[in-house]
């Protein structure tokens, strides 16, 4: 496809070329979110966990190539509390368990095409513009159509998802950054359609404290990493090598 952009994206695809220049990327820290952490830090972004953009209103997302199929953060949005008159801890406190290290905790992604273990599902109610989640014909909690198309909106409107080889010398990853989707216009339909599907899930990922509270990590919205052209409206497939 062309690779004829203009402004922010093309600075931010030059940028990336750079770095694919430079050759094999020694990780700048270890783990899953090394990929995305090392190249932020080339690009002279700082860690970022605020709803905004990373580069300029553009979003950057970057994955390894080897682990397709594997599911990526969208964002974090957290249910209608209100609406739905519970909270998160009567959520782990009803339907949490307690692991193998005697911790109680609430740790699963939910998907719309199929009940997990625990028997959550997500329901697409186009009717009354919710995404419930249900447990054994529960509804539980839901968030609002508008509340995730801004955050859908906010956080995607223009996007760069980083592909990147890597490889092992001496218990240290290297990467190289070799391909880019650049995608805009990320829209709610689409990500309904996707739910509907099962390549977009909701996770709980919450457990007790010590002191009785309840910590959670967000309430995070999940895609599995092939489908990402899907939610978007454009597409640009970019290789770099």
């Amino acid at each position: 496809m062309t690779t004829n952009l203009e402004g922010n994206p093309k600075i931010l695809l030059e940028k990336i070329k750079e770095i694919y220049n430079e050759g094999w990327i020694k990780t700048k820290r270890k783990g899953d979110t090394g990929v995305g952490y090392t190249l932020e830090t080339k690009l002279g972004i700082p860690a970022n966990s605020k709803k905004a953009p990373d580069f300029r209103g553009i979003e950057i997302k970057s994955f390894r190539e080897r682990t397709k199929g594997k599911l990526v953060t969208l964002f974090s949005q957290v249910p209608n509390w209100k609406e739905s008159k519970t909270n998160r801890s009567e959520i782990l406190s009803n339907y949490g368990y307690e692991d193998q290290n005697k911790r109680f905790n609430l740790y699963c992604s939910v998907f719309g095409n199929e009940k997990n273990s625990l028997n959550w599902k997500l329901k697409v109610d186009r009717e009354h513009k919710k995404i419930l989640a249900i447990n054994s014909d529960n509804k539980v909690t839901f968030w609002n159509f508008d509340k995730i198309e801004k955050r859908i909106t906010e956080k995607h409107k223009e996007s760069f998802f980083v592909f990147a080889q890597t490889k092992l010398e001496n218990n240290f990853e290297y990467f190289l950054y070799n391909k880019v989707i650049y995608a805009t216009n990320a829209s709610l339909e689409n990500f309904l359609n996707l739910i509907e599907k099962g390549k977009v899930c909701q996770d709980f990922v919450m457990h007790k404290k010590d002191n009785g509270s309840t910590r959670d990590h967000g309430f995070l919205w999940r895609i599995k990493n092939t489908s990402i052209p899907h939610l978007f409206e454009n597409k640009n497939e970019i290789e770099l090598g």
